[in-house]
């Protein structure tokens, strides 16, 4: 009597979880159809295209990007694991995806930084994106920042004056990370030197 209900059991859970399956292969289907239509590295099974970027610093992996749109063109797929990605390079390509109103749904990388940033503008969708975006909008609007002009050109003829002095006459390299970032600071804080 119990092996019979332990195997309705399992056999109940069994067809409950295949069920349940089915939707998800069917979506990876599609998805793999799609993506074998975009140009791309041939991806290893379960790595996908990620032995590409192992033991890669963030800026080798950023050059290992260039050489892949350099190959594959200005669109190409990326698989990481079981996440295909469609790759943009093209600025009006870009333009298009990040102008988009209907294109504001997060991939799943982005809910692990909804624990850090809550609902902000960045991990938000749909309707309170829309709300939010209509708040911050008017911030950047050409007339606003037609004000701070002389603070940009200041900062930036400073900010060449110190690429300049860290290149050095050597032709050093120089970490332009570190340079915007100061640049940066001194447009929001408007600091003279």
């Amino acid at each position: 009597m119990w092996l019979s209900l332990v195997f309705g059991a399992v056999g109940t859970v069994l067809v409950l979880g295949l069920f349940s399956w089915l939707p998800f292969c069917r979506r990876r289907r599609r998805i793999s159809e799609l993506a074998e239509l975009l140009p791309g590295p041939k991806p290893w099974p379960l790595l996908g295209d990620a032995h590409l970027f192992f033991g890669l610093s963030p800026a080798e992996a950023c050059l290992m990007m260039g050489q892949l749109a350099e190959k594959y063109g200005d669109t190409f797929k990326l698989r990481l694991g079981p996440c295909f990605s469609v790759m943009f390079f093209h600025p009006s390509d870009v333009e298009q995806v990040l102008s988009s109103t209907q294109l504001v749904d997060k991939a799943d990388e982005y809910d692990f930084l909804a624990r850090w940033l809550n609902e902000g503008l960045l991990v938000s969708t749909g309707r309170k994106w829309h709300k939010r975006r209509k708040i911050i909008t008017p911030a950047f609007h050409f007339r606003i920042l037609e004000q701070y002009v002389e603070i940009f050109d200041r900062q930036t003829h400073q900010f060449l004056s110190n690429l300049d002095l860290a290149r050095g006459k050597d032709d050093n390299l120089v970490n332009l990370g570190h340079a915007v970032h100061l640049c940066a600071l001194d447009v929001i804080c408007d600091w003279d030197d």
